[in-house]
């Protein structure tokens, strides 16, 4: 694509795939940010009853029963065995500690240095799934499953190498008659699903809101989680997808505080590494599926967290029929990128070696619009005419693709752009 040469128009479907959503796909973004505020007697008549106000009672475990209590059942709605206490293996993959810091808590518990309480959501009566505190309770019971050896202790460094088992008689007896405390948010706090997802979001983002930040779909898959998260985490792991954003293919656990990190000769495999430990890879899955809709959603990236919530909320009740066919949809988008642009795929091409997320949202978004996916096969065959329009159009728009604009205009702008030099790459292996 030169400047000053009239450029192929792309085709309608092409510029609009977001028109072409499939059944029971749609999702409504309207704004209740014009809802009139309450007066004071409507507010004050709201607090009478209760209205948004977190029921919660305290609990306290003995640590020798912890074990036990993690591996409880109970018989479910269907009539199937579950878990009473849901840790969420989902979400705990992603902050695997190293043993040095499960040995820390260990150790915090043998000398009775008070640890923070769990915090626990009673998703039916009697039924528990842990919000706040999946680390140690797992550390927990991984120590009590001699599934570790203790390791770095600071105080207590003559019982490094030794399992639960092997700890001395006395030492052992000490550790079981420690407790860990637990607050519940019982069942009661919310009258709606959507209500008690709003709450637990409150307050999940409020229990973590010190020490290190939690990342949005951090949260978000802690308290939307369902059939569409479960999709995209699964679709995250897609090895091509991850080899695109430099991400490990076997990310390890994190890294002693006193442990050298290993290096590596490719920076984007820190990065993609820093993503993967802050759930941004599960972000960007949801995000291909989200940016369907953005002509929907006139706040453009603006506010994407806001985006995402309100799509994935609605996201996890689609039919399985639908979520089959968005894996296929994003399994054969990003085949086709890798085989087009390999590393490339989601890079300002000719400038900038990283992949970004301002361009891999109208890159996802028109490579699986209906005015490309007839023409894959030739524009793999002749790739290096696509790559050549792509690096003319990102030379020629540099500031819209800079990550600096985020707004509506910007998003369909971009989307045109790409739409466009996507059109003249076709148009190219047609003459060819």
């Amino acid at each position: 694509m030169t400047k000053g040469k009239k450029q192929p128009q792309a085709s309608a479907k092409t510029q609009s795939p977001g028109s072409q959503l499939l059944k029971h796909e749609k999702v409504s973004f309207e704004d209740s940010a014009t809802k009139p505020k309450a007066t004071d007697e409507e507010l004050n008549s709201r607090y009478a009853k209760g209205d948004i106000r977190i029921v919660t009672e305290s609990a306290r475990y003995s640590l020798a029963g912890i074990l036990k209590m993690l591996q409880e059942t109970v018989e479910g709605e269907d009539g199937k065995k579950e878990l009473r206490y849901k840790l969420d293996p989902e979400y705990q993959r992603r902050h695997r500690w190293s043993d040095e810091r499960k040995s820390r808590l260990i150790e915090s518990f043998l000398m009775n240095v008070p640890v923070p309480p769990v915090f626990l959501y009673e998703r039916d009566l009697a039924r528990f799934e842990v919000m706040d505190g999946r680390q140690r309770l797992t550390a927990l019971s991984d120590f009590y499953s001699d599934k570790f050896p203790l390791k770095g202790l600071q105080y207590w460094s003559d019982l490094d190498g030794r399992t639960y088992s092997q700890l001395p008689s006395k030492v052992r007896d000490g550790i079981d008659r420690r407790y860990i405390s637990s607050i519940i948010l019982l069942k009661e706090t919310a009258a709606s699903e959507e209500q008690a997802a709003m709450l637990k979001k409150m307050v999940f983002e409020r229990l973590n809101s010190g020490g290190v930040k939690l990342g949005s779909q951090e949260t978000r898959n802690a308290v939307y989680n369902g059939p569409l998260n479960k999709l995209c985490l699964e679709l995250s792991e897609n090895e091509t997808f991850r080899r695109m954003w430099g991400i490990p293919l076997d990310p390890a656990p994190e890294q002693n505080d006193d442990e050298e990190a290993e290096e590596t000769a490719d920076e984007s495999t820190n990065a993609g590494k820093r993503m993967f430990e802050k759930m941004e890879d599960v972000e960007l899955v949801l995000r291909f599926y989200a940016y369907r809709q953005i002509d929907l959603f006139k706040a453009g990236l603006n506010k994407i967290s806001e985006f995402l919530d309100r799509f994935i909320i609605e996201g996890n009740r689609f039919p399985e029929s639908l979520l089959t066919e968005y894996r296929s949809m994003f399994e054969a988008t990003v085949a086709f990128l890798w085989d087009a642009l390999e590393a490339e795929s989601f890079c300002v091409i000719g400038t900038l070696k990283r992949p970004t997320k301002i361009v891999y949202d109208p890159m996802m978004y028109v490579a699986n619009s209906p005015g490309v996916i007839p023409h894959r096969a030739k524009l793999i065959a002749r790739k290096d005419l696509l790559r050549s329009e792509l690096a003319a159009m990102y030379k020629q728009h540099q500031a819209l693709f800079s990550g600096r604009r985020t707004n509506f205009a910007d998003t369909q702008a971009r989307n045109l752009r790409v739409s466009e030099a996507f059109a003249a790459a076709i148009a190219k292996t047609k003459k060819s």
